[in-house]
């Protein structure tokens, strides 16, 4: 295997892991994104609950 080859090889597998720390960054945003409603909503039924 030549430098070059092996530099090619080692920049795919850079890009795979860099290709798996997005999709669990783009996971972790979605569960994020679901407490936030979940917590936005709760709050929301408090502030009603208190106002009447």
């Amino acid at each position: 295997m030549t430098q070059k080859e092996a530099a090619e090889k080692e920049l795919l597998e850079i890009l795979e892991l860099a290709k798996e720390a997005e999709q669990k960054a783009r996971e972790m945003c979605q569960g994020i994104v679901s407490l936030s409603e979940k917590w936005r909503l709760r709050a929301e039924a408090k502030r009603a609950a208190a106002a009447k």
